[in-house]
């Protein structure tokens, strides 16, 4: 939902463009900030001439506050709503418009001319906004926003003020704490924040060891709605309101909660540091087949090989591997550890079992370590033979099996069968896949996935990548036709006035990275030679860096996004093979050069020497890149899982990718990218 609300604000922000399934592209926010403090009164001034209760009534005339932003709604939590404080207090302001994040993120400074506003309560929070019939406050309309909310310089996030629950009083609702040494209750543990996908917003309790209580309010359409609720006690940071007598606290992220020491009673606890040796995967299972049901002392340590974003998997299970083997992970609750993810999961006294056939570790996230994101581990190229062959060694570890075909029915959710040459096997998708109304490609295929059991031998497709090849009968130049086209050549066409691809397919290697959210999950950037070019699915894909990827274009449109050429509406089917590519090496260019000649830079890494970075103290939002010979933009998402680090100082080396967006641009893939 906040996926489909975000591109769709962006369609509107972008008037005379195209529609707005087109537009997920990121706007850079605009540089032109107001920079001198024109603020006449303070937010707790403004809030004292309302008392709790009145009808809502016009703000005086002339009026302007400013606040630093401390709301998001990048992840769903928050919706139409702008939360700003200052010294002396926070304030709640309606809005009629979503993904405000894109512009007045966490950090940014805003100015309020509350010229035409009205101040009135709801349910005892303050809030400001558009006058409406009667005594209520309305939303301030979507083409009035800019009017009242000035956009001044990104000051930096917010430093939580740290209370107990004992100190919560009116005076600091509406500003952001971190709340001391508190707790969900005993009954939650096992459940999850909200119940996603239109279960509804939940109210979770949370305590102290002296029986003081808040209410969390967590949001089904919040991106972390089914993540699941930690059994520690620890800290919760979050926006302080109030709803009637009751307060609450609204979290932005999952991050915002750190509950991983013991709870009162002394139990629980453990999220932070797993103690004690590493065992091997191969270990557990040896311990399992020899007797052993629980666990040894120590932890596992892998790569989280299955895919929880395309729910071809039960929501509280995920697949780890390591160098010598992999076993799932069943936890208590759902879980949101993407694949890729690399983790410590600790083993003590945890119960070893086998459900249906495949061997399972059964523990709660508590007792996991993330170390962050990594690479998967090459799949192991096996026959069908081979694999029965050395099935239990080789479960819940990836496997690709190649020249094979794909029989049963004619989507992916139906009953098939992978065969080759040796042998047929089975194989599973769960009709809640986001994949699983697919249409099975036909012909020769090569199939990636996880060994596993359900009382029969099987391998788990993780999500559409998984298969490669084949032919389906959908659009879009399916079927392998046509002869290798350059980048070069697509770029020559579309300038010489071609609005589709010519018959062919493309090959080349991916130089951006999805995991890391730095480009929309839509699109990836492919590289051949020294020609580049984005390729927008129809969906979000999982297509690493580095993978090198044949694409069939036929027919397929080429058009350009504020100037930065794609090719548009590509179908999974589209791509005929998926392998390890080697990446090219970067073209060390100067500032003046990409300028000069963007078209040549686009979509291909560049390296900048000798550089500087200004324009804010982290790498979230549009900044400036400096080398001597110009001055050139660098956008980075705010969803981008580096966004928030420090932007250094002193001269660096930068590689990216060269990009457009009216104006040229280059785009990090991660903060490694700047040495």
């Amino acid at each position: 939902m906040i996926r489909f609300i975000k591109f769709c604000f962006l369609g509107l922000l972008l008037v005379q463009m195209t529609a707005c399934v087109d537009q997920e592209f990121d706007i850079p926010p605009g540089k032109e900030v107001q920079e001198e403090d024109i603020s006449n009164t303070t937010i707790a001034a403004l809030k004292a001439t309302h008392s709790i209760g009145d009808d809502g009534s016009p703000i005086a005339q002339g009026t302007i506050i400013k606040g630093t932003v401390i709301s998001d709604d990048n992840a769903g939590s928050f919706f139409k709503e702008l939360i700003i404080q200052d010294a002396s207090g926070g304030v709640l302001i309606r809005v009629n418009r979503a993904d405000l994040s894109t512009i007045y993120r966490k950090g940014k400074q805003v100015f309020v001319n509350c010229d035409g506003l009205n101040i009135g309560d709801f349910n005892g929070i303050v809030q400001i906004g558009y006058p409406a019939a009667g005594t209520d406050i309305d939303r301030i309309p979507d083409t009035e926003v800019e009017t009242h909310i000035i956009e001044g310089a990104f000051l930096g996030e917010v430093t939580p003020m740290q209370i107990e629950l004992s100190d919560i009083n009116t005076s600091i609702l509406s500003t952001l704490v971190e709340i001391q040494n508190v707790e969900f209750e005993d009954d939650l543990i096992g459940s999850t924040l909200a119940i996603p996908n239109g279960g509804g917003t939940q109210n979770r309790s949370i305590e102290d060891c002296d029986g003081g209580e808040l209410t969390l309010r967590a949001s089904d359409f919040a991106d972390f709605a089914g993540a699941p609720i930690p059994s520690g006690n620890g800290t919760i940071t979050g926006v302080l309101s109030v709803f009637g007598t009751t307060n609450q606290l609204t979290i932005r992220d999952v991050d915002d909660i750190a509950m991983e020491g013991p709870r009162c009673d002394g139990s629980g606890g453990g999220g932070g540091m797993v103690d004690g040796e590493r065992v091997d995967i191969a270990e557990l299972k040896a311990l399992f087949a020899a007797g052993t049901t629980t666990g040894p002392e120590g932890f596992i340590e892998g790569i989280v090989i299955s895919d929880v974003q395309a729910e071809n998997t039960p929501i509280r299970n995920m697949v780890i591997q390591d160098e010598t083997g992999g076993i799932i992970v069943r936890f208590s609750a759902a879980h949101s550890f993407p694949m890729g993810q690399k983790l410590k999961v600790a083993t003590n006294g945890v119960e070893l079992s086998e459900f249906n056939g495949g061997l399972q570790l059964n523990t709660n996230t508590g007792g996991v370590e993330d170390l962050g994101a990594s690479t998967l581990p090459a799949a192991r190229v096996t026959t069908v033979e081979e694999l029965q062959d050395n099935f239990e060694a080789w479960e819940s570890t990836l496997v690709t099996i190649e020249m094979a075909e794909i029989t049963g029915g004619a989507n992916f959710v139906d009953a098939n069968t992978i065969s080759d040459a040796t042998g047929d096997i089975a194989t599973f998708v769960f009709s809640s896949a986001t994949f699983s109304g697919d249409e099975l490609p036909t012909g020769s295929v090569n199939v990636t996935g996880i060994v596993s059991e359900f009382n029969v031998q099987q391998i788990i497709i993780r999500n559409r990548n998984d298969v490669v090849g084949g032919t389906t009968g959908g659009g879009g130049g399916g079927g392998g036709n046509g002869d290798q086209i350059s980048i070069a050549d697509l770029r020559t066409a579309f300038a010489g006035g071609a609005g589709t691809a010519p018959d062919g397919f493309i090959e080349g290697v991916v130089i951006s990275d999805y995991t890391t959210q730095s480009v929309t999950g839509r699109n990836l950037h492919i590289q051949d030679g020294d020609r580049g070019i984005v390729i927008r699915f129809t969906e979000n894909h999982t297509i690493p860096l580095g993978a090198k990827l044949k694409v069939n274009v036929n027919g397929t449109e080429l058009s350009e996004f504020n100037g930065l050429l794609q090719l548009n509406n590509v179908e999974m089917s589209q791509i005929e093979s998926n392998t390890a590519g080697t990446l090219p090496t970067p073209v060390v260019v100067t500032v003046a050069e990409i300028l000069g000649n963007i078209e040549a830079y686009e979509s291909t890494l560049v390296m900048i020497n000798n550089a500087m970075i200004s324009g804010g103290s982290t790498f979230a939002g549009a900044l400036d890149v400096s080398d001597g010979t110009g001055t050139i933009g660098m956008f980075t998402r705010n969803d981008a899982t580096f966004s928030g680090a420090a932007v250094p100082t002193e001269t660096v080396s930068i590689t990216a990718i060269g990009s457009e967006f009216n104006d040229p641009q280059i785009t990090l893939r991660s903060a490694n990218d700047v040495n």
